[in-house]
Formats: C-alpha cells, sequence, structure tokens
C-alpha cells in the first residue's frame, strides 16, 4: 500500500469493505434446498451480485497491481494477504471460465466462501491477531509433527489389532431353515431396527467380553417372548398364523407370546457394516485416524472402547486412557502452552514498540503525556465535559454579545474564581469523592495520603489544593482539616455547583445581578448566599451518609435479599407468594431509586456520572421503574429480565472479584477482535457446510417418515448453530457420521479442519488472552508491592486484634486454672512428662525412620480393603466377614498409631502438639469416625442404618491421611489449597452469572420443559389431551421449573456435555401444560448460545489464568534456589564437557577397516538414510487393510525382510563400531537391539505359523508386527523420541501431580460404590449413560467410570440414570434398588468432581507445562552457550588433547558426537530440538512441583 495514504486510497478500502459485507450478505442468502437448478428469481439475482463483486475484486486487483508492480518485496504479490486476494480472484476466473463450457466443478465454486477473509487485512486489530497465529506457527508445527507421529503408531496399531473385528455379527447357525410361511426379523440380530449401535460379538479366536450367548431374549409390548420354533411350527400345522402377535391380539402381547428368534443368532462371523453408518472401524489406517481424531476430542470414544472390548479384548482399555493421557492430556494442552506463550512474547514486543514511539512523539510535542491513557470511559467522559463546558462559555459570550454588555471579569475559563486561579482548574477530573480543601502546607507533610497537585491549577500564596481520600479515617489529620476547612470550602463548593448545573443556573443568575438595584441586588446575593450554604451543608452530610460502610453494607444486603426474592420464584408457585414477590420487586426498586436519588444529591450530576458503576446502577434503576409502570398498563414484561442484573452490584462490594471484573474488562479489547474472529471463521465454514451439506441430512421417524435432522446446514441459521455445536465439541461425531454417509468419507476433512483450527487453535488463543491478562496483572501487583504496603498492614493489624483478644480470653481463663495445671503444662495430656520412659518410647518410636513407611503401608492396605467393599456383598459370607474383621484391625492400628503420637507430643498444650498440626486434625477425625462406626455397627444394624450409611461412606475418606506421608505431594495440596482464594473469586463470578441465567431460565421455561410420553403422540397438544390417550405426561430430567433445577441445567451447559440436547427442549417449548413444538421459538437460541459464550468459554476459561498465576506466585519463593541449583548443575557440565574434550578419542586405537565403520555410523548421512527408510517402513506397515489383496500381502512381506535385514545390518556395524561396553552403555541402544530380535522373531513365528509346524495363537502374531511399530516410536524423526520418552517418564515419573489424581479418583470411585453400586440397568430400567460397561458395581469398573466423567463424555448421562425418581410401589420393588437421597447426593457427587478434575486439576498440568516450556528455553539457551565457550576455547588452544598430535576441533568434534552418539534419528532444526529437549522433562520435573 501506499506510504502517506491519501483521501482517495481511503475511500477505495471503505468501498472495498462494503463489498467485502456486501458479498458476506449475498453467501448467507444461499439457500441449498431451493437453488439445486437455479431457476427462480432469489437465485438469478444473487448469481448476478456475484458476478458484480466478482468484477470488482478483479478490478481493485488490476488497480493494486498498476499502482505497486506485481513482483518484488513491497510489490503486490509481496504481501501475503495480497496472495490471498490473488488466489481468490483467480478462483473465481477459473469457476466463470468452468461455466462457460458448462462444467460445473463444486470444488471449485466452494473457494469463493474465503472471500470473507479479505475482511481481515482491512481491520487492523484482527490482523494482528491473525499475525500471531502465524508468529506460532514454527513451534506449533513441531506439536503438529508429534501429533502425526501419534496418529502413525497408534493407528498401526489398531489396524494391526483390530482390522475387520467391528463387522463381526450374530449370526443363524448354518444349517438354520424355516418352513415357508415365517420369515426372520433380520439376517443378524440387531438391537435397533437402524443398527446405529450394533450387538459386536467376540470371534472364537479372540478373548472379547461379548459373545452370541450374550443375545438378550426378544421383548414385544415390554414382555420377555417365551416362543420358539417348535411352537411356531406346531401352530403352522395346525392352521393358526406362526405367532399370535401377528393378528394383533392384545392378549398375547400381554402374556409374551411370541417367537424369540434371538435365541437362534448363535453364530459370531464377521459381515459387511460398521457401526454408525460405517464410520467407526480399524479397517484401514484412514479410517483409524478418524477414530484417533473423534477418541483425542473426548467425544464418543467410549462407545467405540466398548465396541473393541466386545469383540476383542477387556484389556484394549489401556490403549484408549493412554491415547487420551498423550494425545488429549499433554498434546492438546502443549498447543494451548505453545500459542499462550508466543501472545505473551508478542504482547510485550507491541508494548516495547508502542512505548518507542511514544518517545518519539514525545520528543516533538510538547503536549503529549508520558503517562498511559486511562480506560475508555474515563476518557469520554472527560470529552463530553470538555465539549459541555465549553457550549456553556460560548453560550453565556452569545448571550453578553447579544445583550450588547461585555462580559463579567470572572468570566471565560475562570468562572468567577476569585482571581486565585487565572489558568481554571481541571475540575472534570476530580472523583466525585474527593473535595479541594485549602489547608496549610505544614498539613501537608503531615499526611501520608497527599496527591499529586493538579498541573493546571495555580495555587494560592499559603494553600494547596489537596485530594482528601474516600475513608478520611485513614489519615486522621486529613479528617481534621475536612471538619475544620468546612467552611472555608463554601467557596469551591460554589464553583462545583456552577460546573454540574451547566448553562441554566448561569443565565438565571446573570439575570438577577443585570436587571437588580445595588442594596436589591447585595440582598438577593446574601440570601442566595444562605440558601447556598444550606444546600452545600446537607449535600456534604449526604455525601457522608452516602460514603458510610453501613450505607454500603444495607444496599449490599438489599440485593442480597433481592436476588433470593426473585430466585424463589417457580413453577406452580401460589398465587400469594406471586403477591408477595410483586411487593417486594416494588419496594426493592424503590430502594434502589431512593439510592441513586441520594447520590445525585450528593455527588451532583456529573460527578455522580464519572463511576461508571453508577451509570450501571441507574440504567437498572430507570428500566425497573418502566417495568413498574408498564407492567400497570399490562405491558413490557421482557424488562423483567434486566433486574437480574442487580445481581452483578453485588461486585461492587468485594474488592477481590473486582480486581478479577478488572483483568476481564483490560482483556475486553482482545476479546472483542477474537469474537471478530471466530464470528468470521464461524460464518465462513457454515457456508462452505451449506454448500457441502445442504439439504444431505435426513432422519427416519418411528412412524417411517423422512425428515431433516436437527443438525443440519440447511440454512444460515441451522449451519451456524451445528458449526456452533461442533465448535463445542458436544454429538459432533453424529454430525460426522451423516456427513459421510450423505457425501463421502473425505467429508471428514471438513470437520477435521474446522475442529483443530476452531478448537485447538482459536479458543487456546482466548485462553492465551486470558492468561496474558492474569499473569500481567499479577506483575503489576508483584512490582507494586511495595507501595501497597498499606492494606498489607490493615491485615496485619486484624490479626493482632485476634492475637490480642485469644491472649485476654487465656488471661480472664488462667484466673479459674488449677495450680496442678501450671506445673503440668509441658506434660502431656497432664499424665506424661517429658522424662516419662513410657513417653520417651513412644517419641523414640514415632522418630524412626521406618515408622512413616509402616504406618504408609497400613494405609495402603486398608485402601485395598476399601476398594473391596460393594454393597452386593451378602452378611454372613466369607468376603463380609473379613471385611470387618480388617476393619477392626486398621482402626485398632491407626488408634494406636494416633496415642503414640499424642502420648509423644501431647494433644493441644505446647507448639508441637498433635492437635496444632491440620494433618494430625484429618487423622484424628478420620479415626473418630471409624471407631463410632465399629461401636454403631455393633449396637444396632437396621435400626440406624442412615448413620451407618453415612459412617460408611465416611470410611471411603481414609487414603486422605496418604498426603500428610508423601511430603512431595503435602506441597501440592497446599499449593492448590492457596489457589482456593482466587479460584473462589472466579467461582463467585460464575455464581453471578449461573444465578442470573438460572433466574431468566425460570422465567422463559417454568412448567414447559413437559412432555407426553407414548407410542404416537402425533395429534397430542396439551397435557389434558395427554392424559385423555392414557399415555404419560413427564418433565425432562434436565429442566428450569425452580432455580435449583435451573442450576444444575446450566452447569451441564456449562460443562459443554448434553447442551445441545436442553437448548433443543427450550427450542420447542411452546407453554404451560403444552405439547412441546419442534424449533417452536428459535430466538430461544440467543439464551443458550449467550450462556456458553459468556460462561463457558469466556469466564471458565479464566480458571486456567488463576491457577496458572496462582502457581508462579508459589514457585517464586524458589527462584533463587533454582537459579543457583542450575548454575551448579551448568558448571558441573561444563566440567564434564571439558574433561571430555581433553581425553584422547576411545576409536584412536582402532584398524584401518574398523575405523572406518566407526566414520560411517558416526555419520551425519546415515541418521539421514536410517531416518528415510524408517518413513518408508512407516508408510508400508500403513498399507495394510482388511481384505487386502495377496498380492500386498507378499509385497508387504518381502518389505519386512528388506528392513529388518537393513535394521539388522546397522546394529551389526554399531555393535563393531562402538565395542559391546559402549553399545549396550546407552539405553538406545539396547531398545534398539531388542526391536531388532523381536522383528526377526515375528517372521519366525509367521513362518512356524504359515507351514503349520505348531499351533500359535494368531493374536500373537499381530502383537509382533505391531512390536515392529516400535522401531519407528523410539528410532523415527526427533518427536517420536519424545512420545516414547515421555511415555517411559509417564510410567516411571509421573510423581505428585499423578499421585493425586489417583487419590480423587480413589476417594470418588470408593464412594461411588457405596452410593450408586445397586443402581440396575434393563429393559424396564432404562439407563442413558449408565450401561454394563459403565456402572459401579465395582471398584474397578467404578474408577473406569469416573475416568469417562473426567473427560466429559457423556457425564450427564450417568448423572440422569443416578437421579432417577423412586415409584411410589418402592418398597415392593427388590430389583429397583432405588434411594431417595440420591435427589440431592448425586449431583453434589458429580458436580464437585467434574470442577475438580475438569477444571482444577487439569489446569494446574497446563500451568506446570507453561513453566517447564519457560525453563526448556533456558536451558536449551544455556546449552548452545556452552558448546559455543567449548568451541572458542578449543580454537584459542587452552584445550589440548591428551596424546593427539594437535589441538584441532575435528576429531575432537567426531570423538563428541561418537561418545554421545544415540543410534536414532535426532533431532536437525532448532526449535525441533527445544520441543526434543522439552517434552521428556516435563513430566520428570512435575516432581519438584
Amino acid at each position: 500500500m501506499l506510504l502517506n495514504p491519501s483521501p482517495v486510497d481511503t475511500w477505495f478500502e471503505r468501498i472495498s469493505i462494503m463489498v467485502i459485507l456486501l458479498n458476506c450478505v449475498t453467501l448467507g442468502m444461499y439457500q441449498p434446498c431451493e437453488n439445486i437448478d437455479c431457476t427462480s428469481d432469489r437465485c438469478q439475482i444473487l448469481q448476478a451480485f456475484d458476478a458484480f463483486i466478482y468484477i470488482f475484486f478483479a478490478l481493485e486487483m488490476v488497480v493494486k497491481m498498476v499502482a505497486l508492480g506485481i513482483f518484488g518485496r513491497r510489490c503486490y504479490l509481496g504481501d501475503t494477504w495480497n496472495r490471498l486476494d490473488f488466489f481468490i480472484v483467480m478462483a473465481g476466473m477459473v469457476e466463470y471460465s468452468l461455466d462457460l463450457q458448462n462444467i460445473n466443478l463444486s470444488a471449485i465454486r466452494t473457494v469463493r466462501v474465503l472471500r470473507p477473509l479479505k475482511a481481515i487485512n482491512r481491520v487492523p486489530s484482527m490482523r494482528i491477531l491473525v499475525n500471531l497465529l502465524l508468529d506460532t506457527l514454527p513451534m506449533l508445527g513441531n506439536v503438529l509433527l508429534l501429533c502425526f507421529f501419534v496418529f502413525f503408531i497408534f493407528g498401526i496399531i489398531g489396524v494391526q489389532l483390530w482390522a475387520g473385528l467391528l463387522r463381526n455379527r450374530c449370526y443363524l447357525e448354518e444349517n438354520f431353515t424355516l418352513s415357508s410361511g415365517m420369515t426372520l426379523p433380520a439376517p443378524y440380530y440387531q438391537p435397533e431396527e437402524d443398527d446405529e449401535r450394533p450387538f459386536i460379538c467376540s470371534l472364537a479366536s479372540d478373548n472379547g467380553i461379548m459373545s452370541c450367548t450374550d443375545v438378550p431374549a426378544r421383548r414385544e409390548g415390554g414382555r420377555t417372548c417365551c416362543l420358539d420354533r417348535e411352537d411356531a411350527l406346531h401352530r403352522q400345522a395346525l392352521g393358526l398364523s406362526p405367532e399370535p402377535l401377528a393378528n394383533g391380539s392384545g392378549a398375547g402381547e400381554a402374556m409374551g407370546l411370541c417367537i424369540n428368534w434371538n435365541q437362534y443368532y448363535t453364530r459370531c462371523h464377521t459381515g459387511n457394516s460398521n457401526p454408525h453408518k460405517g464410520a467407526i472401524n480399524f479397517d484401514n489406517i484412514v479410517y483409524a485416524w478418524i477414530v484417533i481424531f473423534q477418541v483425542i476430542t473426548l467425544e464418543g470414544w467410549v462407545e467405540i472402547m466398548y465396541y473393541v472390548m466386545d469383540a476383542h479384548s477387556f484389556y484394549n482399555f489401556i490403549y484408549f486412557i493412554l491415547l487420551i493421557i498423550i494425545g488429549s492430556f499433554f498434546m492438546i494442552n502443549l498447543c494451548l502452552v505453545v500459542i499462550a506463550t508466543q501472545f505473551s512474547e508478542t504482547k510485550q514486543r507491541e508494548h516495547q514498540l508502542m512505548q518507542e514511539q511514544r518517545a518519539q512523539c514525545l520528543s516533538s510535542s510538547t503536549l503529549a503525556s508520558m503517562a498511559e491513557p486511562g480506560d475508555c470511559y474515563e476518557e469520554i467522559f472527560q470529552l463530553v465535559c470538555h465539549v459541555l463546558r465549553k457550549a456553556k462559555r460560548r453560550s453565556a459570550a452569545l448571550y453578553y454579545t447579544l445583550r450588547g454588555k461585555p462580559p463579567p471579569a470572572g468570566g471565560g475559563r475562570g468562572n468567577r474564581r476569585g482571581g486565585g486561579n487565572v489558568n481554571g482548574e481541571r475540575h472534570h477530573s476530580r472523583h466525585p469523592r474527593f473535595l479541594s480543601v485549602p489547608v496549610s502546607a505544614s498539613l501537608v507533610s503531615q499526611c501520608p495520603h497527599q496527591s499529586k497537585q493538579d498541573h493546571g491549577s495555580q495555587p494560592l500564596a499559603n494553600s494547596i489544593s489537596l485530594s482528601v481520600p474516600q475513608n478520611p479515617e485513614d489519615c486522621p489529620i486529613c479528617a481534621l482539616s475536612l471538619k475544620e476547612g468546612a467552611r472555608a470550602v463554601g467557596d469551591s463548593a460554589n464553583e462545583e455547583e456552577d460546573e454540574e448545573d451547566a448553562v441554566k443556573e448561569t443565565g438565571k443568575e446573570e439575570n438577577h445581578l443585570e436587571e437588580r438595584g445595588d442594596g436589591e441586588r447585595k440582598r438577593k446575593r446574601t440570601c442566595f448566599g444562605h440558601c447556598k450554604d444550606i444546600w452545600n451543608d446537607m449535600r456534604r452530610k449526604l455525601w457522608g451518609i452516602v460514603e458510610s460502610k453501613y450505607f454500603s453494607r444495607g444496599i449490599m444486603i438489599a440485593i442480597l435479599i433481592n436476588t433470593i426474592s426473585m430466585g424463589i420464584e417457580h413453577h406452580n408457585q401460589p398465587e400469594e407468594l406471586t403477591n408477595v414477590l410483586e411487593i417486594c420487586n416494588i419496594v426493592f426498586t424503590s430502594m434502589f431509586t431512593l439510592e441513586m436519588i441520594l447520590k445525585l444529591t450528593a455527588f451532583g450530576f456529573f460527578e455522580y456520572l464519572r463511576n461508571p458503576y453508577n451509570i450501571f446502577d441507574g440504567i437498572i434503576v430507570i428500566i425497573s421503574v418502566c417495568e413498574i409502570i408498564g407492567q400497570a398498563d399490562g405491558g413490557l414484561s421482557v424488562l423483567r429480565t434486566f433486574r437480574l442484573l442487580r445481581v452483578i452490584k453485588l461486585v461492587r462490594f468485594m474488592p477481590a472479584l473486582r480486581r478479577q471484573l478488572v483483568v476481564l474488562m483490560k482483556t475486553m479489547d482482545n476479546v472483542a477482535t477474537f469474537c471478530m474472529l471466530l464470528m468470521l471463521f464461524i460464518f465462513i465454514f457454515s457456508i462452505l457446510g451449506m454448500h457441502i451439506f445442504g439439504c444431505k441430512f435426513s432422519l427416519k421417524t418411528e412412524a417411517g417418515d423422512t425428515v431433516p435432522d436437527r443438525k443440519n446446514f440447511d440454512s444460515l441459521l441451522w449451519a451456524i448453530v451445528t458449526v456452533f455445536q461442533i465448535l463445542t465439541q458436544e454429538d459432533w461425531n453424529m454430525v460426522l457420521y451423516n456427513g459421510m454417509a450423505s457425501t463421502s468419507p473425505c467429508a471428514a476433512l471438513y470437520f477435521v479442519a474446522l475442529m483443530t483450527f476452531g478448537n485447538y487453535v482459536l479458543f487456546n488463543l482466548l485462553v492465551a488472552i486470558l492468561v496474558e491478562g492474569f499473569q500481567a496483572e499479577g506483575d503489576a501487583n508483584r512490582s507494586y508491592s511495595d507501595d501497597d504496603r498499606s492494606s498489607c498492614n490493615f491485615e496485619e493489624n486484624d490479626k493482632q486484634k485476634e492475637t490480642l483478644l485469644c491472649f485476654r480470653i487465656q488471661k480472664m481463663l488462667e484466673a479459674y486454672r488449677p495450680d496442678w495445671c501450671e506445673t503440668r503444662e509441658d506434660w502431656s495430656v497432664f499424665l506424661f512428662s517429658p522424662q516419662n520412659k513410657f513417653r520417651q518410647m513412644c517419641q523414640s518410636i514415632i522418630a524412626h525412620k521406618l515408622f512413616d513407611y509402616v504406618v504408609l503401608a497400613f494405609i495402603f492396605s486398608n485402601c485395598i480393603t476399601v476398594a473391596l467393599e460393594r454393597p452386593k456383598i451378602l452378611q454372613g459370607s466369607l468376603e463380609r466377614v473379613f471385611l470387618t474383621i480388617s476393619n477392626y484391625i486398621f482402626t485398632a492400628i491407626f488408634v494406636g498409631e494416633m496415642t503414640l503420637k499424642v502420648v509423644s507430643m501431647g494433644l493441644y498444650m505446647g507448639e508441637q502438639a498433635y492437635l496444632r498440626s491440620s494433618w494430625n486434625i484429618l487423622d484424628g477425625f478420620l479415626v473418630f469416625v471409624s471407631l463410632v462406626d465399629i461401636v454403631v455397627s455393633m449396637a444396632g444394624g437396621a435400626k440406624i442404618l442412615g448413620v451407618l450409611r453415612v459412617l460408611r461412606l465416611l470410611r471411603t475418606l481414609r487414603p486422605l491421611r496418604v498426603i500428610s506421608r508423601a511430603p512431595g505431594l503435602k506441597l501440592v495440596v497446599e499449593t492448590l489449597i492457596t489457589s482456593l482464594k482466587p479460584i473462589g473469586n472466579i467461582v463467585l463470578i460464575c455464581c453471578a452469572f449461573f444465578i442470573i441465567f438460572g433466574i431468566l431460565g425460570v422465567q422463559l421455561f417454568k412448567g414447559k420443559f413437559f412432555y407426553c410420553f407414548g407410542p404416537d403422540v402425533k395429534n397430542i397438544t396439551n397435557k389434558s389431551d395427554c392424559l385423555q390417550a392414557n399415555y404419560k405426561w413427564v418433565h425432562h430430567k434436565y429442566n428450569f421449573d425452580n432455580l435449583g433445577q435451573a442450576l444444575m441445567s446450566l452447569f451441564v451447559l456449562a460443562s459443554k456435555d448434553g447442551w445441545v440436547n436442553i437448548m433443543y427442549h427450550g427450542l420447542d417449548a411452546v407453554g404451560v401444560d403444552q405439547q412441546p413444538v419442534t424449533n417452536n421459538n428459535p430466538w430461544m437460541l440467543l439464551y443458550f448460545i449467550s450462556f456458553l459464550l459468556i460462561v463457558s468459554f469466556f469466564v471458565l476459561n479464566m480458571f486456567v489464568g488463576v491457577v496458572v498465576e496462582n502457581f508462579h506466585k508459589c514457585r517464586q519463593h524458589q527462584e533463587v534456589e533454582e537459579a543457583k541449583r542450575r548454575e551448579e548443575k551448568r558448571q558441573r557440565r561444563m566440567e564434564k564437557k571439558r574433561r571430555k574434550a581433553q581425553k584422547l578419542p576411545y576409536y584412536s586405537s582402532y584398524g584401518h577397516m574398523r575405523l572406518m565403520i566407526h566414520t560411517l555410523c558416526t555419520n551425519h548421512y546415515l541418521d539421514l538414510i536410517i531416518t528415510f527408510i524408517i518413513c518408508i517402513n512407516v508408510i508400508t506397515m500403513s498399507l495394510e487393510h482388511y481384505n487386502q489383496p495377496h498380492s500386498l500381502d507378499l509385497a508387504l512381506k518381502y518389505c519386512n525382510y528388506f528392513f529388518t535385514s537393513t535394521f539388522v545390518l546397522e546394529a551389526v556395524l554399531k555393535l563393531i563400531a562402538f565395542g559391546f561396553r559402549r553399545f549396550f552403555k546407552d539405553r538406545w541402544n539396547q531398545l534398539d537391539l531388542a526391536i531388532v530380535l523381536l522383528s526377526v522373531m515375528g517372521i519366525t513365528l509367521e513362518e512356524i505359523e504359515i507351514s503349520a509346524a505348531l499351533p500359535i495363537n494368531p493374536t500373537i502374531i499381530r502383537i509382533m508386527r505391531v512390536l515392529r511399530i516400535a522401531r519407528e516410536v523410539f528410532l523415527s524423526v526427533c518427536l517420536c523420541v519424545s512420545v516414547c520418552m515421555f511415555i517411559w517418564v509417564c510410567v516411571l515419573q509421573v510423581g505428585n501431580l499423578g499421585l493425586l489424581f489417583m487419590l480423587l479418583f480413589f476417594i470418588y470411585a470408593a464412594l461411588g460404590v457405596e452410593l450408586f453400586g445397586e443402581l440396575v440397568c434393563n429393559e424396564d430400567y432404562p439407563c442413558e449413560g449408565m450401561s454394563r460397561h459403565a456402572t459401579f458395581e465395582n471398584f474397578g469398573m467404578a474408577f473406569l467410570t469416573l475416568f469417562q466423567v473426567s473427560t466429559g463424555d457423556n457425564w450427564n448421562g450417568i448423572m440422569k440414570d443416578t437421579l432417577r425418581e423412586c415409584p411410589p410401589d418402592h418398597g415392593t420393588d427388590v430389583d429397583y434398588a432405588c434411594n431417595p437421597s440420591l435427589q440431592f447426593i448425586s449431583p453434589m457427587y458429580f458436580v464437585s468432581f467434574v470442577l475438580t478434575a475438569q477444571f482444577v486439576l487439569i489446569n494446574v498440568v497446563v500451568a506446570v507445562l507453561m513453566k517447564h516450556l519457560d525453563d526448556s528455553n533456558k536451558e536449551a539457551q544455556e546449552e548452545a552457550e556452552m558448546d559455543a565457550e567449548i568451541e572458542l576455547e578449543l580454537a584459542q588452544g587452552t584445550l589440548c588433547c591428551m596424546g593427539a598430535p594437535s589441538c584441532g576441533g575435528g576429531g575432537v568434534e567426531k570423538g563428541l558426537v561418537a561418545a554421545g552418539s544415540g543410534l536414532s534419528a535426532g533431532p536437525r532444526s532448532g526449535q525441533s530440538k527445544l520441543l526434543l529437549f522439552f517434552i521428556p522433562t516435563t513430566l520428570s520435573q512435575v516432581y519438584y512441583f
């Protein structure tokens, strides 16, 4: 572009933006269901517009090419954005040329959806954000390369183990025949008609969970069929229909008189179709990649795992859990860390650039200020004040000109300030809570709260203008001067009054001054001045009242009560409550109106408006008043919702919350730009989706009709909703299956691109913005900590007051203490003196180094017995007796441990006493609970079953005792506990939004989430129709009937699991007692999507920012130690490198032939060749697929021989080159040789199987093939090494964070078994989330189910199953095992687990990753510096090789390479090295966290 843009250039850009917006409108008006042949007028008009827009873009390109030139750095094609424009225009040209030849190539047509991208270049802030994303590409490229290798490895493993297995179905026996009159329902067993979720069986050669003997009996009309084939033949012989149900008799249905055909599906055989319309399988590497991507996104992965477990083996869950830990918890968070780090660096760079530019401006301008600009509202307010004052001065001047009289001497800028202030004072910038008070200079030095003088004011001879703070008690001298100088304030207050009352009052005063005589004028002025004094005095008193803490607390209590009054509204509430709530609303509105009037009176209009909180309050008050007035007329009900914003007013009274909101406000500019970018992204993918999938998604109803699926791309609105749903990762796999079935498997590329760019790049950018905001705020707080000492002093004073109070109480109690208490102060429980032998023995036992280990061993043993507990153990069985006795034994052991500690340390008296430690209090509490549990179980059985159940639940907390015995784990927990306060603030902000949206949801949807449940509800319109048809009128589990239900529904929405169904129920809702109608009110989309954007994507992502900032704060005190340790480590490594450089190379004694082999093995090119061979090997292995031709089998077999022989040759050469001792010293070499030997063994086993010499299980052969990939894992390009190291470290050194996860899962799993172990899922009581795979029947299954919940996959379905209501005849039904208390316990259980696992602990992993990425940057930099230093010393000759003829660097360098040679194809690029170094060390260093 031109350097100095002219007006023409600016207009050209504006016209270009207008055309881009027009293009967006025309693209959005595309209707895929109607515009197939483009015969309608609408389509013709849109095509004409499209042609015009294309011509404009082409002309724009030509004009720019002429103006700038075409090729070159500063020319048109030198700019990336111009190249994008060029590509779009060229694609359009190809499209139009093909249209002329009647060739319709839809792929070229879809390129036009990229045209809105031209808008990015026209919006500078958006361009900066996109450039920032482009900056992260090199580092993200390495992460994506890592992902690519993980996909390859896991994909090949999947294909080798499970190719074709998901096609297994249960067929009839081969010789099964039927007579002519009978037909089977299906050729193989289908649980559902559409075969979406098939029954997959295990072949005889595999060890899967399901076999054809597990096929359930056929059911008709809720009854199990009891007839068989012989009964049908007998009926046919009698001339009757084979099945009684065929003639529609209801009696047969009631008795279960139907043929159970399912018992004949007994042969497991490989069929033709795969689950979910063929989308889910491991038949080839591409389908395996689709499955792996779906597993990494954590949506629907459990279902895939169950299929594989059914078909192959129960232990396949290890594959999926490993894939999720590596792929989802680690790599996806690594993307976030890379983007966040890059964003922070780019932000700092921009900030420095801005500062430099500002400094340059300052040097050339005398008016510029070094100060940072204030917030947006402050700047706008000052501008408005300035404009009003200017208008006032000009109107006064005009008035005097029209009257033909000169303006008064004090006019103009001075505005009657008594001549003392010639230049005019900037009253508009004074805070409403501050008054300008003249005090003597001697007082100034005594006041610690002195602020800067206003630059614009000239002080009087012996006084200065001083800002008095909001709370005068903080500074007694200021308060005194305020009281004494009240009269002196009069003139100043007059000025302020004049300032506020703008033009009117000035005009009146001037009229009085001009028209009255001298005496009258004097009397009038005195009267007016007297009234002024009274008015100002009243305002000062009001100011004191309004600013007092009691007034603030009163308002806060009023807001709280108002919130409660709004929250108790519910469905089917009595009429009296409705009337009371209406009266409450009027009362509270009156109170808040009074508050507003008082503040306006005290501060004045301008000073009231200065504070944005006051504006917010004022708007809410005005809306509330309008609502009450409108309600009397019977309208304006929509304004009721604005009342809810009063909840946000609470933030004003909580400083910690205000800080979090300040951080939010500071990131708003970046977030607004991000939202624009997100909208553009969603728009482009929606248009693209309409072109590819428009009008292709259909669904068959139970009645047999074909209707469009609710997740579709048939219009712009639903395309945007579907894209947004995919970005939230909820049910996106269903859209993927539909897309692949309705078009082609290549459609998966669209969804993968949408998920990758949307979720893992764009949304991570939002998190990066928030993390950077919190870190910047945290740094600012730390740097200004010296200035904030005063606030800390107040806290210290509070603590001192508390200590003083405790001391006084102790003094009072001392008067009543017996004398022997004083003499036995240092005795343990007043019984054991310090010299007591028993006490000394106890102390020696506790001090022994094995004591803690023995206790820890008992705790772990107790954990095993806790894990063995389950509700279904019979009372008199051996297992129950063993568990009861072990409980007694462990309780006795822990009581003994507690006794030892109490005797040795004392119970409460003394610094080291038992109850002085919070961890000991926890131990003591658990021991006490165990004792009560034993006493209660011995005393009473069934009478006090409820108490017993609670005590058994508390027993599951025993593993918490591990924490105090593991120092590292204790540190992690203490760090998390210190995070509770800032996390609590975020939770409070979340609660405010939850309450607002919850109350709004109750008002919108209460009583509307009911529906009619029955076989045919087409003609049902309301509740009475439903009940007349003998159907059930039921409500959805997640509804908005009251605030409690609404909050639970919103939590499910916020977790983004199952939110789509809740949204559909909201869209379908018609009214109270009305049957829902599909998409009845699409406007309700605004409610659900705005909640998701504000809470799920914005507020909940603040958890990451808070945890990361707090983690940095906690680690700060360790920084000095770390720096010292790093320096020592650097010195040691330096010495080692120097010694190695000085030694004679080990290969100096080699013969000529061996030296040649050594040179070959240490050559860089050999690494490259081996890497290339490995890549070819990976590609050949990935070519294997289900039902592959015999020729490909042979080709792959020979390829395997070639690759194995190559690797054997490489291993032999390296053995010769390095010798046995040096070769085996390196772990990588050991692995290499082991893998080569396994490959040879695999080939041998295959040959034996072919020759049928020995019967070998084919699974072993498959596993041997899979182990060939280990070569690729360990010896491929750098990042695969990282994966291996990561897995290895995962197993060995996952450390305290992993231990904390395990502890959390253990406790919740044990609790889950106690609470939900008896819940059943069968045909009579169907489940939505729980199944035979996901249950709480025993500890192992509960652990696996909780892992599913922690990934967020269908956890809301599991919670829904635990919330089932007890039927009226609950007492007689033994199988149902219902517990009414679960209605309250279950939400607390799941919500607390999801909050802890998903929002806190996962974010700690992010914090650790960010810390260690930073550390690895430093380490890599130090490594490079050390290498440079060694090279410099070698070059200067200060280091000499012992015995070497010269000190040249060549031989030494080769020696160094050989000595440190790993046989892997190592990393060659700097960034790859950095990531290679970072990934393996991250989790090992988690241990120190």
